[in-house]
């Protein structure tokens, strides 16, 4: 009698505890979600009358337009539309094939996420011609900073860099190829 006493004893002390138990525990995540990081854009702008009037071709938007009139410069084309960067450290996104209308104004055209860090982004876009150029645009890490930069290149009439930073996407992108 005492042993069924005890064993009982036993099960219902068991019993006390399981639910403690099992409250205690917590849900582990099911996966750690990554900072969601914004956009960036880059278009390219050549110091040139556009070769052709077509209602097709890339537009200049007005803030740039006022930079590049504040700068002296009265004629421009839009030589890209708008190119977002992947923002992969090691990854070089292709932004041009350097040519306009068909024909060749420079060379092929990269571009980069340099560096983000302290609310604040790099963006490196080199290129151009046989010697080579770079620009490096430095601006704050949010939604609506944007800036125009002149590329030092060896060529005459010297190539602008317009940069915009948008929010971050909604949803994660698919990713892409951007070597075909």
């Amino acid at each position: 009698m005492t042993r069924h006493f005890l064993a009982s004893i036993a099960v219902v002390s068991a019993l006390a505890v399981v639910p403690y138990t099992v409250k205690s525990q917590k849900t582990t995540p099911k996966e750690r979600a990554l900072p969601k990081l914004n956009q960036v854009y880059v278009k390219i702008i050549l110091p040139t009358d556009p070769p052709n009037r077509d209602k097709d071709r890339p537009v200049v938007e007005s803030w740039i337009a006022e930079q590049l009139k504040k700068r002296g410069q009265s004629k421009f084309t839009a030589a890209t539309g708008w190119v977002r960067l992947d923002g992969k450290w090691d990854e070089d996104m292709w932004v041009s094939d350097g040519r306009l209308d068909g024909k060749h104004w420079g060379c092929p055209v990269n571009g980069d996420i340099a560096e983000r860090a302290d609310g604040r982004i790099k963006v490196a876009l080199y290129g151009w011609g046989p010697d080579g150029g770079r620009v490096t645009i430095s601006l704050k890490d949010e939604p609506g900073s944007r800036e125009v930069a002149v590329a030092e290149v060896f060529q005459t009439e010297q190539p602008y860099v317009a940069v915009l930073i948008g929010p971050p996407p909604e949803k994660a992108a698919a990713a892409t190829d951007h070597k075909k």
